[in-house]
Parts: structure tokens; sequence; C-alpha cells
């Protein structure tokens, strides 16, 4: 978080990764129970808070105008449940949101800007909310906020409410592809509903523990993500997006990303990721292509 001598604070939104993704049949309130090892790159979206006497929202960037009709997203949602929660309505911000993640990509950039607005305006409003209680706060926002209010290695489990960060977790180098296509997580999820057949998951006895990259690496392929199967279904760019990363050497593990269409690749090193993401945005350039770092725990 920083604040230059203007007032005005800065919050970082990570795009999410979901390195697995277990989803179980519906509850009776419609919603999927899950279970995901989450991680978060430092590559993401930029939310402006400075003050002001009423609540106001900017958009910039490569994807604002995608968002340009919504005027009630899910940063201005943050905004209000915040007020609401500490009971001062009256509270007000001139928000800009430097938005640099496509829509509906399955790195839960809408949630990740949501809790960057609960962070941001915890500090510029002076409510003190511990990082535990803005979580509680986003879990009413939307389900993935939580897990995004933390920003750190960690298990996601219930409807994302429930929250395990990860005591030790290594940094990871990887490419993250988004073909331009957007995919809506409701589909996907009646997608997956029509297989009858399809079990739950059992609860993990303990947290998964990593202390360096190889140990992560084996973590991350031992598990799935239940989604992609139906994604694919309806996207099927995304079995372009997995052929593409898989066809390199360098990578080690290649895999949707939570609804999608979003993929990841996990490498050895930074430099080989710089290479496959400069090799496919070379050949695919209506593509967003990127090599990042995923953070380890802090």
């Amino acid at each position: 978080m920083t604040g230059p001598e203007t007032g005005r604070l800065t919050a970082f939104a990570p795009a999410k990764i979901n390195l697995t993704l277990r989803a179980g049949p519906p509850r009776a309130d419609g919603y999927h129970p899950v279970q995901s090892l989450v991680v978060f790159a430092d590559w993401g979206d930029t939310l402006h808070a400075s003050p002001a006497s009423d609540l106001s929202l900017q958009l910039e960037g490569p994807f604002a105008q995608a968002l340009a009709g919504d005027s009630h997203n899910l940063v201005l949602k943050a905004a209000w449940a915040l007020r609401a929660a500490a009971d001062r309505p009256q509270l007000g911000a001139r928000l800009v949101l430097d938005k640099q993640l496509p829509l509906a990509s399955g790195m839960g950039g809408g949630s990740a800007d949501a809790a960057a607005a609960l962070r941001v305006l915890n500090d510029l409003w002076e409510l003190g909310f511990s990082t535990r209680a803005l979580a509680e706060i986003g879990s009413v926002v939307g389900a993935d906020v939580p897990a995004c209010v933390w920003s750190r290695p960690l298990l996601m489990e219930g409807i994302g409410e429930e929250i395990r960060v990860l005591p030790a977790w290594p940094e990871l180098n990887a490419v993250i592809v988004n073909p331009g296509r957007p995919v809506s997580t409701p589909d996907v999820f009646a997608a997956l509903d029509q297989d009858s057949d399809r079990k739950g998951f059992g609860a993990l006895a303990r947290l998964p523990v990593a202390g360096d990259p190889a140990a992560a690496l084996a973590l991350a392929a031992a598990g799935q993500n239940d989604l992609e199967a139906a994604a694919m279904t309806l996207e099927p760019a995304i079995s372009d997006v997995l052929a593409e990363l898989n066809a390199f050497r360098a990578v080690r593990l290649a895999r949707m990303s939570g609804s999608g269409a979003s993929c990841f690749a996990l490498t050895d090193d930074a430099a080989a990721a710089e290479g496959v993401a400069m090799a496919i945005a070379g050949n695919h350039p209506g593509w967003t292509v990127r090599a990042v770092r995923l953070a380890g725990a802090a």
C-alpha cells in the first residue's frame, strides 16, 4: 500500500491462480463446495483511492472499456459492504481502477479488485479492520474475495469462505495465457453438473506443505481442475492454449485456472518462463501472454 503526499493510497490486485481446483456437487442452496490450492501472481490490476465527499469509480487500462457499463461492479460493492460493516454510510472516496487483467478469465480479477478496495479503503478511512475481518466482509461480495483479501498462498474451501493460509510455499515461475475468450463461471458449473455420476471429495487432513519448488510442483501435479473438461466444451480455445503450452519442453505443468479460459504453465526458472511467453506471444498476437512469478509464503 502506497500513499503520496496528496493523500492518495494505492493497492495492488494480483491475479489469482488456482493450481488445483476440486468442485463437489451443488449443495441445497445451489452453491458448489470447492477445495483449491491458490497462489497469486506479480501481475494484476491497480486501485487508487483518494479522499472525496462521495464514492465514485473511474476506469482506466486496456480492459476498462469492457467494464464501462457496469455501475455496480465488485469494487463499488466492496466499498458499500465496508461502509455498512463500519456503520459509516457517509464515507466517500475517489477510486481509480487500472484494469490490466482480462475479464471473465479465471484469474479472479473482479474479486481481486474488490479485495483491493477493502484493503485500501480500510486504510484511507482509518477503520482498523484486521485482514481476517476484511475477508469476512468480502465473503458477502463474492466467493473468491476472501482469498484475494489474503493474497498469499492458501487453501480455499467451503464455497470460498474457509481460508487456510499455507505455512510454507515457495515462489514459482510461470506463464499465464488467456486466449481472449471470456467464459461464464455459472455456465461452466452448469456444464459440470450434467455429469450425474460425479462424486464429491474428501477434506484434507493437513495443509499442503512445500519447502521448495520441486515439492510444490509435485503437489500441484498430483491435483486437478475439475472444471477444465466442462470449460473446454464451452470454449475449445482452452484446449488450444493447453496444447500450445505443453509443446514446450520447459513446461513442467500446464493447467486451466479457475473456470477459464486462462491457463498457466509452471517452469523451472524465470528465463524459461520468459522464453515460453515470448514464443507464444509471437505465434498468437491476439492472446494475452505474461511471464510471472507466483509469490511464496511470506
